[in-house]
């Protein structure tokens, strides 16, 4: 597996100031929690079995204190992924394991990730404590000075195998809340509603890929008696079910050269009697010693968006058409010539040109 990307900065972010979530003037004043995280640096393999055990992650929490002179007291949240990572993030594990400053937190040891299609927890109004199922952060901010305005929290995250996520420097997970204030003229006040990306965790997701070639070798079986103007009638082909599959995380580039030119060679060829021409096809284009005379050469090349790490990944159909008949050739049993194809994961800022997954052996 390979990584091209590095972490650049530790970033995680809880704001309250979802507007959205407000409803009629009774709700114009907002609360909530906001602040910034520091983490050991984390790197998750898609491939690595054991997946990503666990990073921990501090987060230095300051309260929001509203213009009508009152502050935040309560907050409950819970996380789950965004819009964009949808279910790919499904199995990921978020724990309180503790809490250092000026608040008083509820929900400690309880996994408050919650899978995106899954049924929410009760966590309004703010009072409201996490139990059992019901798994939410609770932060209760006690006192009403400015010197209770602060606290770290500590979080464990662990992503489980195969997570089929993009590749990318950091996870952003949305959080859903409700908070009361205390104090001032919005003495009392609940609210409640989300925002997107609150939490932006520093976990870099490999570009990594995993490929193979399935099938059966591009054989055209026995050639001798075939003369090579019956080809124009009668096309030799090999088997229209071979294929290099690739599942990666991030966009990949893929090149392919013959060694002999795109003619297969009997051992020790030295005369045209010894060689004969074909054709070959792969992502979308058709090449032989005409178009790439060179042996060994790079002939295909190709930038592929992300194959995704999803059991379908990117199907890369391939396929030889003779273009000599071996009536006249010198006889051999082993004429034949080595294709080189090599996948290779891109940088995860490179998201490719080309959807590799969709070429057949049909399209120009």
């Amino acid at each position: 597996m390979t990584s091209l990307s590095k972490i650049s900065k530790l970033l995680s972010i809880f704001t309250a100031l979802a507007a959205g979530a407000m409803a009629g003037t009774a709700q114009a004043a907002t609360c909530g929690v906001n602040g910034s995280a520091t983490a050991t640096p984390a790197v998750y393999d898609p491939f690595n079995p054991s997946g990503l055990a666990t990073t921990n992650i501090t987060l230095n929490l300051t309260r929001v204190n509203t213009s009508g002179g009152g502050d935040t007291r309560e907050v409950n949240l819970y996380l789950k992924a965004n819009t964009a990572t949808g279910s790919r993030a499904d199995g990921t594990t978020i724990t309180p394991l503790s809490v250092a400053g000026s608040a008083s937190i509820a929900g400690i040891g309880q996994n408050i990730f919650y899978n995106f299609a899954a049924p929410p927890p009760i966590y309004a109004p703010a009072s409201l404590l996490p139990a059992g199922s019901n798994r939410f952060l609770h932060i209760n901010f006690t006192g009403n000075n400015a010197g209770s305005d602060t606290a770290q929290v500590t979080f464990q995250v662990s992503l489980p195998a195969n997570l089929d996520l993009n590749a990318v420097q950091s996870l952003a997970f949305d959080a859903f809340f409700a908070c009361n204030i205390q104090g001032g003229k919005d003495n009392g006040l609940e609210q409640t509603g989300s925002f997107s990306n609150a939490v932006v965790f520093p976990v870099t997701v490999l570009s990594a890929l995993r490929t193979y070639f399935a099938g059966t070798a591009l054989d055209f079986g026995e050639i001798g008696n075939i003369t090579t103007g019956t080809l124009g009638t009668t096309p030799k082909l090999t088997g229209s079910s071979n294929y290099v599959f690739v599942q990666s995380s991030g966009a990949y580039s893929v090149t392919l050269s013959s060694q002999n030119g795109f003619k297969l060679f009997r051992p020790g060829a030295a005369t045209n009697a010894d060689k004969v021409n074909y054709q070959l096809r792969f992502l979308g284009r058709n090449v032989d010693p005409t178009t790439n005379p060179t042996p060994g050469a790079i002939a295909i090349t190709r930038s592929c968006q992300r194959a995704t790490l999803s059991a379908t990944g990117n199907t890369l159909p391939i396929q030889a058409k003779l273009l000599e008949g071996g009536s006249g050739k010198t006889p051999s049993p082993s004429y034949s010539d080595i294709l080189t194809i090599t996948v290779t994961p891109l940088i995860y800022t490179n998201t490719g040109t080309s959807a590799c997954g969709a070429y057949s052996l049909d399209d120009d």
